[in-house]
């Protein structure tokens, strides 16, 4: 039998992010440049999950060591694949469907770690795609993403929220809404409200990122929970705030108003900012692309930022910027983006035609 081979883009988070472990809302996309690969072969009678290149522990002294555990923690991509093994072990068990006789798991990635572009959870879900494919289990979207998530906080005991495991089921540009949970009753999983926005309504996105900024996003998340729970009324509406940006984004991309948009942008970085304090390793991302006029965010819970420029000159100027921190800066989805010298509306005129907005519904599971 031939292996089953999945791979998974990186994501990034524009709007919203982090209301969506809160029942708010976000709007994230993938950026296809980077992506995590699983590759299972059939191998009746044993189960082994490979180690990659990163997994190696070996190190030339004793302070590279202390800085790699404390910038990545002790995790490992096979206790990753391990935890989504047992969790769809756990999955198939109660559809009473075959486990599987014996495979082989290995995996690449080109996901910079823990800077906060959904590294993990690409890895998640392109194992449980594969595990689907051999074994003929089949797993609605919705379904899926809710499955991925519990790997890790079930698990692993990672604090972690939808979002990720959502765009990146999908894939492309997609609006979530998690205030009106659904409940899937074959699977007991939770689901909230997606959709897939046309991604040519964006302005022209770049994604910088540090990996001297990486650090593992679960202390942040936990933190947050801790104030969120305990009745902090500012997290509490600084959350509903961020949620309902998500809206408002997509008000814009319907009238193709690429200022209003990226105004946006720069009022999530506030907003996020207004939760607690950043790294400044983190936050100096932020202040060069402000300093180029480029309004940017954080991608996610790390070493990354997302922000909209204006043309090819304006982004030569931000990649020579970001040099200077070392930080690699790439164009998210160009093609898919509308063409950076498209002139813009003039003043007066009418406005464009509406965005096309595709419900993801979910597929039928009985």
């Amino acid at each position: 039998m031939a292996p089953f081979v999945h791979s998974v883009p990186a994501r990034a988070g524009i709007l919203g992010n982090p209301s969506d472990g809160y029942g708010g809302r976000t709007l994230a996309i993938t950026v296809d440049h980077f992506a995590a690969t699983v590759t299972l072969t059939p191998s009746p009678g044993t189960i082994t999950i490979l180690p990659s290149a990163d997994d190696g522990w070996t190190w030339p002294s004793a302070t590279e060591m202390a800085a790699h555990i404390d910038r990545h923690g002790y995790g490992t991509g096979q206790q990753l694949l391990a935890a989504v093994v047992r969790t769809f072990f756990s999955v198939a068990e109660s559809r009473d469907h075959d486990l599987p006789d014996g495979f082989t798991l290995s995996y690449e990635t080109s996901i910079p770690r823990q800077v906060g572009l959904g590294g993990s959870s690409a890895l998640v879900i392109a194992t449980l795609r594969c595990l689907c494919d051999y074994t003929g289990l089949e797993l609605p979207d919705p379904v899926l993403a809710s499955i991925a998530l519990s790997c890790e906080t079930s698990q692993l005991g990672i604090t972690a929220g939808l979002q990720d495991r959502v765009v990146q089921t999908y894939g492309g540009l997609v609006s979530m809404d998690f205030g009106r949970m659904k409940v899937d009753t074959q699977f007991g999983v939770q689901y909230g409200d997606y959709a897939r926005v046309d991604a040519g309504g964006l302005p022209p996105l770049f994604l910088a990122y540090r990996l001297d900024a990486a650090e593992p996003s679960g202390d942040y998340h936990r933190r947050l929970r801790e104030r969120f729970e305990s009745g902090d009324g500012f997290v509490r509406d600084t959350l509903r705030d961020l949620a309902v940006l998500v809206l408002e984004g997509r008000a814009a991309l319907r009238w193709g108003d690429h200022e209003h948009f990226s105004q946006l942008v720069a009022k999530n970085m506030r907003l996020r900012r207004s939760l607690g304090p950043l790294p400044a390793h983190q936050e100096e991302l932020v202040a060069i692309a402000d300093a180029e006029g480029a309004p940017a965010t954080f991608a996610g819970s790390g070493g990354a930022v997302i922000g909209t420029y204006s043309d090819h000159d304006h982004f030569d100027r931000l990649v020579k910027a970001f040099a200077s921190i070392d930080a690699p800066v790439v164009a998210v989805n160009r093609s898919s983006n509308n063409d950076h010298d498209q002139p813009k509306p003039s003043a007066g005129l009418s406005p464009p035609a509406l965005a096309v907005v595709e419900p993801l519904r979910p597929r039928s599971t009985s």
